[in-house]
C-alpha cells in the first residue's frame, strides 16, 4: 500500500502547497515508503475508494485544505492522516474564532475587532471604522479572517486608508479582522507531538523590511531571513510556554507553527498554521534544522503518530 501526499487543490496557496508536497514526497520515498502525490481535485474520493492508501500526508495550505475540508472527507473514509483533525484545522484557519479561544484560555493575543461583508454592505459598518483607529492609535492590521501566507493583509495608520484596506481584505474572505498593530519582533515556534505532550523546536525570528511578514517575504528567496531567535532564558521560556498553550487549547496535533509578535517581554499569538509550508524558505523546516533535525527526520516526526496507529 502507498502513502498519499495530498497537496495542490484550488486555494490561493496552491503553488506553495505543490512545492511542500513534492518535498515531503521525496523525504517519504527516502524513508522507504511507496508514495503517490495527489493534486487534490473533484476526483479525490473516487481515487481513494478505488485504491485506498495506507495513510495520507497532508501538505495542503489555505482554504479547502487547511480548513478541515479534506480532513472531514478523510475521516468519513476512515483514513488516517497527518496534521490536526478537522475541528482544530477549521478553528485555526479562522483567526476570529481562534483568537476568541485564545482570549478564553488566557493565551495573549493582540486586541481585535471583526465584522462580516454583510455588516459592511447592509448595516453601515463602514461608519464604525473611525473608532478603530482611535482605539488602536499605533496602527491597525487589517486581514481576512480565513487566509494564510499573509494574503490580503495590510497595516493602516490613517483614516482614509482604512476603508480601502478593508475592501482589499474582503476580496479574500467575507469576514475581516481589525487587529491592534503590535510593534516588536516576529517570532515563529514550531510545535510537534500530541496536544497533551507538545514539544517545541527552537524559536526562530523572521527578519524583513516591511512591517509585516508579507506573502513575498514568506516565499521569495532573499526577501526575509529566518534566524534562530536570541532571547533571554526567561523570555525564551515564556515564548515556549505560550506557544505550547496555544497549541493545546486549539487542539492541534502532529505539528503546527505558532506565529507571534514579541512586544517587550510579552509574546502575543497572532495565529497558528496547522499545515505550515515545507518549502526551503519555510520557518518550520528551518526550525527543525536549528533543532538538529534533518528535513527527512522532521517529516518522520510529523508522521510518527499515524505510523504508530497503523502498526
Amino acid at each position: 500500500m502507498t502513502v498519499m501526499v495530498a497537496c495542490g487543490g484550488r486555494s490561493l496557496e496552491r503553488s506553495i502547497s505543490l512545492d511542500s508536497g513534492r518535498r515531503a514526497a521525496r523525504a517519504l520515498e527516502r524513508a522507504g515508503h511507496e508514495v503517490e502525490v495527489v493534486d487534490v481535485d473533484a476526483t479525490l474520493v473516487e481515487r481513494v475508494v478505488a485504491s485506498p492508501p495506507e495513510w495520507v500526508f497532508m501538505a495542503m495550505h489555505g482554504i479547502g485544505g487547511e480548513d478541515g475540508t479534506v480532513q472531514d472527507l478523510l475521516e468519513l473514509l476512515d483514513l488516517a492522516y497527518t496534521g490536526s483533525d478537522a475541528v482544530a484545522s477549521a478553528l485555526c484557519l479562522d483567526k476570529h474564532l481562534f483568537k476568541s479561544v485564545c482570549s478564553l484560555a488566557d493565551v495573549p493575543t493582540p486586541p481585535w475587532h471583526s465584522f462580516t461583508k454583510q455588516a459592511f454592505a447592509d448595516y453601515g459598518a463602514a461608519g464604525a471604522l473611525d473608532a478603530v483607529l482611535r482605539q488602536f492609535p499605533g496602527g491597525v492590521v487589517v486581514k481576512p479572517a480565513r487566509q494564510g501566507s499573509s494574503l490580503g493583509i495590510s497595516v493602516v495608520r490613517e483614516d482614509n486608508a482604512l476603508r480601502s484596506a478593508v475592501l482589499e481584505a474582503m476580496s479574500y474572505d467575507d469576514r475581516v479582522i481589525l487587529e491592534e498593530f503590535m510593534p516588536g519582533r516576529e517570532l515563529a515556534v514550531t510545535v510537534l507531538g500530541s496536544r497533551l505532550e507538545p514539544r517545541t523546536l527552537p524559536t526562530v525570528e523572521l527578519l524583513f523590511e516591511d512591517e509585516i511578514y508579507s506573502y513575498a517575504a514568506h516565499y521569495t528567496v532573499g526577501s526575509a531571513q529566518v534566524v534562530r531567535a536570541e532571547l533571554s532564558p526567561a523570555v525564551a521560556q515564556h515564548v515556549k510556554e505560550v506557544a505550547e498553550r496555544a497549541y493545546r487549547v486549539a487542539g492541534c496535533r502532529d505539528f503546527a507553527r505558532v506565529d507571534m509578535r514579541l512586544t517587550g517581554d510579552v509574546a502575543y499569538v497572532l495565529e497558528i498554521n496547522t499545515l505550515p509550508g515545507l518549502t526551503e524558505t519555510g520557518p518550520a523546516p528551518l526550525a527543525a534544522d536549528f533543532g538538529g533535525l534533518s528535513f527527512d527526520e522532521f517529516v518522520a516526526a510529523i508522521c510518527e503518530r499515524v505510523q504508530q496507529e497503523k502498526r
